[in-house]
C-alpha cells in the first residue's frame, strides 16, 4: 500500500532529527514531504539529510496542511507533527489492516500517541489521574493521522488555522460518509505548550462547537476561574506553586482566544481566496 508522509514545521530542530528517524525505521514511505514555515533554525538542514521534499508557506498550519495535501501523491497520506517520535510500527500495520477492511470502509485513521507535557503540566495531570480515578485521558485523533486520498478529494483546509485544523479534516472526511478510527501509537508526543497555544485552542474550540455560548457559564467555573484551586493540589504535593501560575495563565488565554475568535479568524479569512466554507458552515 503506498503511502506519502507529510511533516509541517516551523523551527522543529529540537525533536526533528529524531522525528523523521523513526518514521523511516517505522513507516515504508514512497514520499517524504515537509512544508516549511521559514524556519530560520537547522530544521530544513534536518529534512534535506532524510531526502525530504521541501515546500514553503508563510501563511499557517491550515495552509501547509492543505499544501502537503495538493503535492502528495500517494492513495494514503500520514500526518506526523514534528515533535513526535515511533517506537515501533504495530500501529502502521493495524491501520494498514483497517484500511484494507473495505467493510470498515475506514476515510482517516487518527495514531493516539502517548503525551509528554512541559514540566508543570506533567505534574498536573499525573497529579490528578492518580487521585481522581474517574478522570481518564480521552484518545485523540490530532497529532498524528492516516488519511485516505479518496475521503478527502476536493478538500479546502481554511488557511486561516492554527490549530484544530485536524478537527475540520475529521468532519469533511466524516461529512464524505467515510468513518474515522484511532489507533494507539507506541512513541512519545513532546508537546513543549508554547504561550500562543492556549489562545488559539480556546479560538478552535468555539470555532468547531465544541464550547459554545451556551456553555460559556459551565466553562468559566469549571475550568477558567477554578484553574488556581485544581492547581493547589498538585503544587503542594510536587512543593511546585509554578504549576498554579501556569494552570492559570493557561485557562485565562484559552479564554481570551474563545472570547475573541472572530476578531483572530475573520482577521486572516478577510482576503484568503482558499477559504471554500462559509462562516455559517463552520461557526456552530
Amino acid at each position: 500500500m503506498e503511502v506519502d508522509v507529510a511533516v509541517c514545521t516551523y523551527n522543529s530542530e529540537r525533536y526533528l532529527d529524531a522525528c523523521l528517524g523513526s518514521i523511516r525505521r517505522n513507516v515504508p514511505y514512497n514520499r517524504l514531504i515537509i512544508v516549511d514555515h521559514y524556519s530560520t533554525d537547522k530544521t530544513v538542514k534536518i529534512a534535506k539529510k532524510y531526502g525530504a521534499e521541501i515546500y514553503f508557506e508563510n501563511i499557517g498550519l491550515g495552509y501547509a496542511r492543505q499544501l502537503a495535501i495538493e503535492h502528495s501523491s500517494a492513495p494514503f497520506l500520514l500526518f506526523v507533527d514534528s515533535d513526535v517520535v515511533f517506537y515501533d510500527d504495530v500501529w502502521f500495520k493495524e491501520s494498514i489492516k483497517i484500511f484494507k477492511n473495505e467493510s470498515m470502509k475506514a476515510g482517516a485513521i487518527g495514531v493516539d500517541t502517548p503525551v509528554r507535557y512541559p514540566d508543570w503540566r506533567q505534574k498536573y495531570n499525573e497529579f490528578w489521574f492518580k487521585y481522581a480515578p474517574k478522570i481518564t485521558r480521552k484518545k485523540h485523533f490530532h497529532n498524528v493521522y492516516f488519511l485516505r486520498r479518496k475521503a478527502i478529494e476536493g478538500i479546502k483546509i481554511p488557511s486561516f488555522l492554527g490549530a484544530y485544523e485536524h478537527n475540520f479534516i475529521k468532519r469533511y472526511v466524516k461529512r464524505k460518509g467515510w468513518k474515522v478510527y484511532i489507533v494507539d501509537g507506541n512513541g512519545i508526543h513532546y508537546y513543549d505548550f508554547p504561550e500562543w497555544k492556549g489562545a488559539w485552542l480556546g479560538a478552535g474550540a468555539r470555532l468547531f462547537g465544541e464550547i459554545n455560548v451556551k456553555n460559556l457559564p459551565y466553562m468559566l467555573f469549571r475550568r477558567v476561574f477554578t484553574a488556581p484551586l485544581k492547581a493547589l493540589p498538585p503544587a503542594i504535593a510536587h512543593n511546585d506553586p509554578a504549576i498554579i501560575l501556569h494552570n492559570s495563565i493557561y485557562w485565562f488565554r484559552f479564554l481570551k482566544g474563545w472570547l475573541k475568535t472572530r476578531k483572530i479568524y475573520n482577521a486572516k479569512t478577510k482576503n484568503s481566496n482558499d477559504y471554500c466554507q462559509s462562516n455559517s458552515d463552520i461557526y456552530q
